[in-house]
C-alpha cells in the first residue's frame, strides 16, 4: 500500500469513528478498534517509508509506533531525515495530524446534520 493510500484511509477511519461517535451506544469499544486501526495504518506506513529510505527498523520503534503513534512518528522522522529534510518532515506529520483531526470533525458534524 502507498505511503498516501494509507494516509487517505487513516482519514477515513477517523471520520467513520467521528460520524459514529454520536450514534453507538459502546464508545469505549469503538474508540478501542478505531485506535488499533489507525496504530495498524500508521505502522505500515512506517514499515513502508522506513523500507523506502533504507532505514535500519529497530524492534523497540516498531513497538513503539504501534503503541504510541503520536510520539515515535515524529522520532522517526528525526531519526530518518537528514539535515534539511527534518523540518519538512515534521510540518508534514503536524498538517496530518490537523487534517485527521478535521475528519473527526467532518464526522460528528454529518452525524449531528442528518440527525
Amino acid at each position: 500500500m502507498s505511503h498516501m493510500r494509507t494516509l487517505c484511509w487513516v482519514g477515513v477511519v477517523m471520520a467513520g469513528t467521528g460520524l459514529l461517535e454520536c450514534a453507538a451506544p459502546d464508545r469505549d469499544g469503538l474508540h478501542l478498534l478505531a485506535g488499533m486501526a489507525v496504530s495498524y495504518l500508521c505502522f505500515l506506513w512506517y514499515r513502508s517509508d522506513s523500507d523506502a529510505r533504507g532505514f535500519a527498523r529497530s524492534r523497540w520503534l516498531s513497538v513503539g509506533v504501534a503503541a504510541f503513534t503520536p510520539g515515535a512518528i515524529p522520532y522517526y522522522l528525526v531519526r530518518s531525515r537528514g539535515e534539511g529534510e527534518r523540518g519538512q518532515a515534521l510540518l508534514g506529520y503536524a498538517a496530518c495530524l490537523a487534517l485527521v483531526a478535521l475528519a473527526v470533525w467532518v464526522g460528528i458534524a454529518t452525524r449531528i446534520a442528518l440527525g
